[in-house]
């Protein structure tokens, strides 16, 4: 069989997974947090002297409101990490959490704000031309955080937000019934094997009306192939591609062999199946990768702003964002002081589609439009014709 990884930029060959996979029991026989082995960088910066003075100072006064609360569209795990880690540091301080996909929660923040019910003090999501939307028309806090330095400058505004989470997207498979040879390496060998009646009804994607990561992956593809870009989601649509609004589902499908192959799998999830031995692999395409930064902020009218620029701190820094990254296995905006994983490519080598974030908020909805015309009525033929 052809083998196409020499095409792609970052793959795990099978000998990589049963690498990972014995580094990974190994460590459990030493005593090692089997998520340990998975790191390859993670020592803990600890907060400047700024900082320090800045939370000395926020505790005191977010002690009298009792509670801060996040709205995050990342996993459970990871905000409630996040959360577990805040509490144990800032003790009189609960720190409540909505975990929701990326639309839900903004949709549910300007529900609450148009009805004078505001709950939300923090808001971390995947829809970053949203931030920027948000951003410019004064629906943040403007507070400069003492660790935004920390966070790389292209998708952070210090008065605002930074990007505490970043999502790339890769073509993934289940091992035990798809093998390496017979997976896409490209989008385009994606779109081909589409066409072939073994793939008819195995294949997933993302839904762009759900989630941040799934609008990303379908504006980079278009903004970098135009009608070519299309015709993918055609084919895909035509093979009667199942669409997930959590990729969380998606995920739990290509496991049960449902969907044994899955065309926008995101890099925590690949991740987590890695540490926790299941049977994955995952290939970044050479040709281009798009990637959804993550942003967090305080909103304006958050009830208890004294806590949420403790909590928005402690987020922002490195002993947060670990916590936070722990939990959901991701990577992060930030610099330095930030877990590295071992079996994800390195972010600075892949071959980012570069897009405008804001102009992509300004296109969502003739873009969702186009992506039912193209691919909802292809899909609704190919299950017509089942």
């Amino acid at each position: 069989m052809k083998d196409h990884r020499k095409k792609g930029f970052y793959s795990m060959t099978r000998r990589d997974f049963m690498k990972a996979a014995g580094v990974l029991g190994g460590a459990a026989m030493l005593g090692i947090h089997p998520l340990q082995a998975l790191i390859a960088e993670a020592a803990v910066e600890p907060m400047d002297d700024a900082t320090l003075a800045e939370q000395e100072k926020l505790y005191a006064a977010a002690k009298k409101e009792g509670e801060v609360t996040l709205y995050q569209s990342s996993s459970t795990q990871a905000g409630h990490a996040l959360a577990k880690a805040f509490m144990k540091k800032y003790p009189d301080i609960k720190c409540n959490v909505y975990r929701g996909g990326s639309v839900k929660c903004h949709t549910k923040y300007d529900t609450e704000r148009r009805a004078g019910k505001s709950i939300c003090d923090v808001l971390h999501t995947s829809l970053y031309p949203v931030f920027l939307k948000m951003a410019n028309e004064g629906l943040f806090m403007s507070y400069a955080s003492p660790q935004a330095k920390y966070f790389r400058e292209d998708w952070t505004d210090p008065e605002h937000f930074a990007p505490v989470r970043f999502t790339t997207m890769a073509i993934a498979w289940n091992t035990d019934l798809v093998k390496d040879d017979e997976a896409p390496k490209t989008w385009a060998e994606s779109a081909e094997i589409a066409k072939e009646k073994r793939w008819f009804g195995k294949i997933s994607i993302g839904d762009p009306h759900a989630g941040g990561t799934s609008l990303t992956q379908l504006y980079s593809c278009v903004q970098k192939w135009g009608d070519t870009a299309w015709e993918w989601w055609r084919l895909w649509g035509e093979a009667d591609a199942g669409t997930f609004a959590s990729h969380g589902a998606m995920d739990k499908e290509m496991m049960a062999g449902k969907y044994p192959l899955s065309l926008e799998q995101l890099d925590y999830r690949i991740c987590k199946s890695k540490a926790k031995k299941t049977p994955v692999n995952a290939h970044w395409p050479e040709e281009g990768v798009a990637v959804a930064p993550g942003p967090a902020g305080i909103v304006k009218d958050a009830p208890h702003p004294n806590a949420a620029k403790l909590l928005y701190n402690y987020f922002l820094s490195s002993e947060g964002c670990q916590a936070f990254q722990k939990g959901g296995y991701s990577n992060t905006g930030r610099k330095t002081g930030m877990i590295k994983w071992k079996y994800l490519p390195d972010p600075e080598k892949l071959n980012i589609i570069q897009i405008d974030y804001l102009q992509m908020e300004k296109d969502m909805k003739p873009l969702l439009e186009k992506f039912d015309r193209v691919f909802g009525e292809a899909k609704k033929k190919a299950r017509a014709r089942k």
